[in-house]
């Protein structure tokens, strides 16, 4: 780690790069450095080993957005200290309070990184969630009843939420801002995979400790359970000391370091020096400049009815800065949010990047398919005569508790991480070909169908676990290959360096308030939960409404999210080019925008300069 820590941060070539004074100039180098490189490995195990943590916290730890994984901790937390309790208000106001920390983290560190930088974030977010999965884990009730086990669960669970929030941003920047446009969308799809691979990992080690501890016997089963719990949770924070190691050694972002610190030596150092690549000659460069580039920075060419460029009309035009920052004065910041947002009409891309993503988990992370007793219920195995506690799948006199955890542990599994894992899969293979704003849209609407079918089943009380099993692995399929994974990348993209992260976060933090009213909604209403043909029957209604979220997610889709790959028509779905983040941060105006003009000045006068 020391020498790949050293070899990162050496700066002795950095004088290699003072021949050249023009900022965008620089830019362009850099650009093009990053974009020769190949596939960036390093960058997607760093920001990767992150989100595995993610997914193996949300597995084992009760799933906040109410569907990842076999919610096995709670369940036991909820066995050993509200054993006899049939409401499951207090695990609903645990995953509310997670939930709120999980968006204020997300709109918080989003913020952070775009005004103080993505490597000082970095790491600190994985450290917060790592203690903060230490303290849940050390949780209890004190000596004799000294403590309160659910006050110290609320609390330690806030700030859990607050470091898997904060990693949403800070690894989808990190990643989108390192990757060669070619691999950008791979890499992006390849770090998101690792959430399932968590989930999966959180399943089987949910396995292997239940079928350790069943060993013990029947004497103490509470003090069992209360073990097994623990040692679930206190494995996940392996990989996660692991990916620590590895972020704190990670350099600044390139592009934060040339458009918000306007450091264009140490940018260019950095990236030669991360990918092993030779700066560039004044030589070469000026080669670039007469043979093309494949780094367009936005140029527009003048008419032949335009004004003829001079120094004197335009000289003012060479030394205007670059856009205003978080980190430039409030009224310069201001003003340029103003500009992008309201102005030039980018506001209504974060509008559609948030919507969509609040809809997505409103709608999806809605149905409750973690819940124990909607698993069992799904997989025909539900044994419960009248209300039950939320951890109970069986209440027949002598019932094994340790074989219901197993169940459990194994029905989420099969219903929910196979196809977890499968569309995960299946995106790393198709994302370079896939047009990601038309497969969002279009795997909205099929979810939609897919839900008005499930519904359609509950409410006719059809009598076939597998086909319902079936139908919920393909809606695992198609919520990974489609919106669950694209709503994480697109405002990765769309947004220029200095909002890239904020707005991320801002997405992210929107899709986590659709968590958090729908847990609310769902404290009246509990879904697929409990005995009889009207509890299913009301879940199949609940399916139909929920389809609505999925196709109105479509419209927002369609109508607000600009696309984000060139191509000839916005109706294909299949083949385009990859646009560059530069060409992206321009935004809806494209060429016509203010930034563009600035970048389009610098490039023609740095040409009438080189001409005379």
């Amino acid at each position: 780690m020391g020498k790949f820590h050293a070899r990162l941060y050496q700066t002795d070539r950095a004088r290699d790069f003072d021949h050249e004074q023009d900022r965008y100039v620089r830019m362009r180098q850099i650009y093009e450095t990053i974009d020769r490189q190949g596939y960036q490995w390093i960058v997607v195990v760093v920001a990767g080993l992150g989100f595995f943590l993610d997914g193996y916290t949300t597995t084992v730890a009760d799933s906040w957005w109410q569907l990842f994984a076999s919610n096995m901790a709670l369940p036991m937390v909820a066995y050993v200290y509200w054993k006899e309790e049939t409401s499951s208000v207090r695990l609903t106001w645990i995953n509310i309070a997670t939930l709120a920390g999980t968006l204020f983290g997300q709109v918080l560190f989003g913020f952070l990184a775009d005004k103080y930088g993505r490597k000082k974030m970095y790491g600190v977010e994985l450290v917060l969630l790592i203690t903060a999965t230490v303290g849940v884990v050390m949780s209890s009730t004190g000596y004799n009843g000294s403590m309160d086990v659910y006050t110290w669960l609320i609390w330690w669970r806030v700030l859990v939420g607050i470091g898997v929030g904060a990693d949403y941003p800070l690894s989808a920047i990190i990643t989108s801002e390192f990757a060669p446009t070619k691999h950008r969308a791979r890499m992006m799809a390849t770090v998101f995979f690792m959430q399932p691979l968590g989930q999966i990992a959180g399943n089987l080690v949910s396995l292997v400790v239940i079928a350790a501890t069943r060993s013990n016997g029947d004497a103490d089963i509470a003090r069992s359970v209360d073990s097994m719990w623990r040692w679930v949770l206190g494995i996940g924070v392996i990989p996660g000391a692991i990916a620590t190691l590895f972020r704190f050694a990670i350099p600044e972002s390139p592009r934060y370091l040339l458009d918000i610190e306007d450091d264009p030596v140490t940018a260019e150092f950095d990236a030669t020096t991360l990918f092993s690549d030779p700066p560039m000659s004044p030589g070469v460069e000026s080669a670039s400049w007469e043979t093309g580039s494949h780094i367009q920075l936005p140029v527009t060419t003048c008419s032949v009815g335009s004004p003829s460029f001079n120094d004197d009309d335009n000289a003012h035009e060479y030394g205007r800065p670059p856009p205003a920052t978080l980190n430039s004065h409030w009224r310069l910041a201001w003003s340029d949010i103003r500009r992008y947002f309201w102005v030039e009409g980018n506001w209504r891309s974060l509008a559609g990047t948030s919507i969509a993503w609040l809809l997505l988990d409103f709608g999806f992370y809605g149905i409750g398919l973690s819940s124990p007793q909607f698993l069992a219920k799904t997989w025909g195995a539900l044994r419960i005569n009248s209300e039950s506690p939320y951890w109970m799948t069986d209440d027949t006199p002598g019932a094994n508790i340790y074989q219901m955890f197993l169940d459990t542990s194994v029905r989420g599994l099969v219903i929910l991480n196979i196809g977890s894992f499968v569309g995960g899969l299946l995106l790393i293979l198709v994302v370079n070909r896939l047009d990601r704003v038309a497969l969002q849209k279009y795997m909205f609407l099929a979810l939609a169908a897919l839900f008005i079918a499930l519904g359609s089943l509950f409410i006719t009380l059809y009598q076939g676990p597998p086909a319902v099993i079936a139908l919920y692995i393909i809606g695992q399929a198609l919520f990974n290959l489609g919106p669950n994974a694209t709503t994480y990348m697109i405002p990765a993209e769309i947004f220029p360096t200095r909002y890239r992260a904020t707005c991320h976060g801002i997405s992210a933090g929107a899709g986590k308030l659709g968590s958090i009213l729908v847990q609310v909604f769902s404290a009246y209403y509990r879904f697929g939960t409990g005995a009889g043909p009207e509890q299913t029957r009301r879940h199949g209604w609940i399916l139909i409404v929920f389809s609505a979220c999925m196709i109105i997610g479509a419209a927002v889709t369609h109508f607000l999210i600009p696309p984000i790959q060139h191509r000839g028509s916005r109706a294909k779905i299949w083949g385009g080019q990859p646009e560059t983040l530069e060409t992206l941060a321009l935004g809806r105006m494209g060429r016509q925008s203010r930034d563009a003009a600035v970048r389009k000045r610098s490039t023609r006068g740095r040409a009438f300069s080189m001409s005379r």
